[in-house]
């Protein structure tokens, strides 16, 4: 005897196929070959009491029903007709179950009996139900004896129940909500039965459900249902897939265009194990097969003619859903179903060429845009265009196409089984192809001519070096390489962005010289190089014939005559780029300073001015010149900036005037010299 919840049962007789229980509800409606499937009726009609000699209880309408007596009652949810595959789902229906009640006093009172008929002595059958005890806390609990006997009443197999939902053990665990754990109190539903060979020579038996003997007293009452009573053969494992649909329990075929359904099956060993030794369902010593088809969800199923082969290549005439199975049985048997195990089941689509189909697009695009297309009314497409455009999604797009992706697109659509239909769209994309100079290396401080056209309006980013970014053709002087991007418009308003990259071929590289602005008679003059960059060369023109390729050329001499010198310096950085760098200097005949004792401001052009002359050298220099009185008239720290011989504006007086200066020279010496001047008018 076992007794296993009806997930568990499903995954451990490897029937390949997964069924679904609902909780306080007794039901299954059983897909596989069954020679007895009691589910006490389905839909919204009563149907009454079970046939005279079909159990020792007394049948009444009410529920619950009294010790001794059953009733049949409704349930919105009682059975579901049950898809296989990897994922199955019950589909609830009205329905009935038996519900029974009896006390301690009974013994060996059938629940249920009825005769199996046209059975094979090769085949194992199991013979299960699902009982659930709805009393619960109850002295009594349902404990039941499973028996197969002759037509002559000899007893063939016998499976006991023990005490059903009365511990706290296995008893309690069942399909639950879609979970197989540890119930809380309440009405597990639980199966109970076994598996039985027909003896030879017997083709009938009687399958009985009995109460068993109970120490409890009389006045104890156990109240339990009783529903999907069953006997059906088991065999090898089979399961059945689709080579086009590798995993999945729904495939298809098409009518129109000769799309078969082709389908393929596996035999193995399969197993069941009821916590005893195992019961080994070996394979077929001469399997036959025979292909079914139901176009009632499962219910009822017939044979498809001539398909007799372990796989199903079959075209269908009529678009519908059909569910496809595979009958195995041994070949001297194949004939009769109830001997026959049988295969999960494949939901096939039978279409026809699709009708409510569309293939759309947002024509006409800018280059910029996005080129949309949608398609409809299939399970996959395959979509492809110009410009070696092809997509299978139904959605393609083409982000910022060109106007070479104009012209027709074709779709086509294929449903789920196979029928296919082509459409076709034209599809136009405006606006402009850009042209743009290629990229280009510079070296810093160059500048470089940027260049697009086909448009009416141009936009450059980023502005960063460019004299105009408003204009077809600006001029770049960037200080980094940089990505110019322009945003060309045309006279539709379509815009496209093209780049250019300008490349700098160093960083930054600036040619600078160090060495005096003034140079004073005997100077020896030294200039030093200052320049910013990776420099591995250098040419120095000296102004005086002299020139250079050290990095900073020995001190040089000037005559003393006043002139100006041009002094220059190139550099060549590792990259190649080249810098130049001019410095005027002065050569003058004199640098002593000195205060004239006299200045005459006429403006003849002649000693106008008093200032200290040939300060070229002082640093720090201030010179202040004040009136016979102390008062300061005048005061500077630039040396060229010189006394006109006025205060506020107005013409001092002739006379004598004291000044002060004092400076650093260019032996870093403070001089501090004092004297006083006359003012001659």
């Amino acid at each position: 005897m076992f007794k296993k919840n009806l997930k568990t049962y499903c995954f451990l007789f490897s029937l390949s196929v997964c069924c679904n229980s609902g909780i306080a509800q007794l039901y299954v409606t059983i897909p596989w070959s069954s020679s007895l499937n009691e589910t006490f009726g389905n839909g919204k009609a009563n149907p009454g009491p079970l046939n005279i000699g079909h159990t020792d209880f007394e049948y009444v309408t009410y529920n619950p029903p009294g010790s001794g007596t059953y009733s049949v009652i409704f349930s919105n949810n009682d059975a579901g007709h049950i898809f296989f595959g990897p994922f199955p789902t019950t589909k609830p229906v009205p329905g009935y179950k038996m519900i029974v009640s009896y006390d301690g006093s009974f013994t060996n009172k059938i629940v249920f009996s009825d005769t199996v008929r046209n059975l094979c002595n090769k085949t194992k059958y199991l013979f299960w139900a699902g009982i659930n005890n709805v009393a619960f806390g109850s002295c009594l609990y349902p404990d039941l004896s499973f028996n197969v006997e002759t037509t002559s009443g000899t007893l063939i197999k016998s499976f006991q129940t023990g005490r059903v939902g009365g511990s706290s053990s296995e008893d309690n665990y069942s399909w639950y909500y879609g979970y197989y754990s540890k119930m809380p109190p309440g009405p597990p539903v639980s199966f109970y039965g076994g598996v039985f060979e027909v003896p030879a020579g017997n083709t009938d038996v009687v399958v009985k459900i009995i109460t068993n003997p109970s120490t409890a007293r009389p006045q104890c009452t156990a109240t339990f249902e009783l529903d999907n009573i069953i006997v059906m053969p088991i065999g090898p494992d089979v399961r059945v897939s689709s080579p086009k649909y590798p995993g999945g329990w729904i495939t298809g075929s098409c009518f129109e265009g000769n799309v078969p359904l082709d389908l393929n099956a596996k035999i193995d060993s399969g197993y069941l194990d009821f916590g005893m030794p195992n019961y080994i369902l070996d394979q077929y010593a001469n399997p036959a097969f025979q292909w079914q088809q139901s176009l009632d969800e499962g219910y009822t199923w017939t044979d498809i003619p001539g398909e007799t082969n372990i796989n199903l290549s079959h075209n269908f005439n009529i678009p519908d859903t059909f569910w496809v199975r595979l009958r195995t049985s041994e070949l001297e048997d194949i004939s009769n179903q109830n001997c026959s195990n049988v295969s999960n089941i494949m939901k096939v689509e039978v279409d026809s060429r699709p009708l409510d189909f569309s293939f759309t697009t947002n024509s006409p695009v800018c280059t910029n845009g996005d080129l949309k297309l949608s398609v409809t009314g299939g399970a996959t497409y395959n979509t492809y265009g110009p410009n070696g455009f092809s997509d299978n999604s139904a959605f393609p797009h083409v982000y910022h196409p060109s106007l070479a992706d104009s012209g027709w697109y074709y779709s086509e659509i294929t449903t789920f089984g196979g029928c296919k239909v082509v459409d076709s769209e034209f599809v136009k994309i405006i606006g402009v192809n850009p042209v743009t100079n290629p990229d280009r290396f510079i070296c810093y401080g160059d500048t470089v001519h940027l260049h697009a056209s086909e448009g009416v309006s141009y936009s450059w980013t980023p502005p960063d070096g460019l004299n105009n970014s408003a204009v077809s053709d600006p001029t770049a002087s960037p200080t980094k390489s940089t990505k110019y991007e322009v945003m060309v418009t045309d006279n539709n308003g379509c815009q496209l962005p093209e780049d250019e990259v300008v490349n700098l071929r160093n960083g930054l590289l600036k040619a600078m010289i160090s060495g005096p602005d003034i140079v004073c008679p005997e100077d020896i003059v030294p200039f030093k190089d200052s320049s910013i960059g990776q420099i591995k060369s250098w040419e120095w023109n000296l102004g005086n014939g002299s020139t250079s390729s050290l990095q900073n050329p020995t001190a040089q001499h000037y005559p003393p005559n006043g002139a100006f010198f041009s002094i220059s310096l190139s550099i060549t950085d590792t990259a190649g780029c080249e810098a130049t760098m001019q410095k005027i200097i002065r050569s003058v005949n004199n640098c002593y300073i000195a205060v004239p004792n006299a200045f005459t401001p006429n403006n003849d052009g002649l000693n106008d001015f008093l200032y200290p002359l040939n300060a070229y050298k002082a640093t720090h220099l201030e010179f202040k010149v004040f009136d016979r009185w102390g008062r300061l008239l005048f005061q500077t720290n630039d040396w060229t900036r010189k006394w006109d011989g006025t205060f506020g504006g107005s013409p001092q007086p002739a006379g004598v005037y004291v000044w002060m200066l004092s400076y650093t020279d260019d032996r870093q010496q403070q001089i501090f010299l004092k004297g006083t001047t006359l003012l001659v008018r």
